[in-house]
């Protein structure tokens, strides 16, 4: 009987912990995700469709990003002449996932989604191996400025 109880507390215990933990905001602030240009090979099942404003282009991509802000080490603002755009530098595993899907997908585009939004859709014509990337798209220069600081911010707190 004992042992009963014992079993009981501890799967109560564990599923308790289990459920806090699916419950609990993951990130604080905007969200950053890569996505690759799906391979025609793949299931239906593991790809989503978006559409890229302002380039009239429908990507199906996979359904899981490549890089995520997780993978931020810094961002700052980046003047171009359709107004601000964010300047990404990746930390040691980011870049070194940055220079493979970029030598993988040549021809291919990566699409980058802000809070779960499309904005951008990138035509890989070139290896990048320094670990920077710059996002040009739909952002206003206020979004931009949020995305930075929310970037920044988790950056800080994962090194800490």
């Amino acid at each position: 009987m004992q042992t009963i109880k014992m079993v009981l507390c501890c799967t109560l215990s564990a599923s308790l912990f289990v459920g806090c933990a699916l419950f609990k905001s993951k990130t604080e602030g905007s969200t950053v995700r890569l996505y690759e240009q799906a391979d025609s090979a793949l299931p239906a099942e593991q790809v989503r469709t978006v559409e890229i404003p302002h380039a009239e282009l429908k990507l199906a991509v996979s359904q899981f990003p490549t890089l995520t802000e997780q993978d931020v080490q810094s961002a700052e603002l980046y003047d171009t002449a359709g107004g601000k755009a964010v300047f990404i530098r990746f930390d040691p595993n980011g870049s070194i996932m940055l220079d493979e899907m970029t030598t993988r997908l040549r021809g291919k585009y990566i699409a980058v989604m802000i809070d779960n939004r499309p904005v951008s859709a990138w035509l890989v014509d070139q290896r990048i191996v320094n670990g920077q990337f710059l996002i040009e798209g739909d952002l206003t220069d206020q979004e931009a400025k949020k995305v930075v600081d929310d970037l920044n911010k988790l950056s800080k707190k994962n090194r800490q």
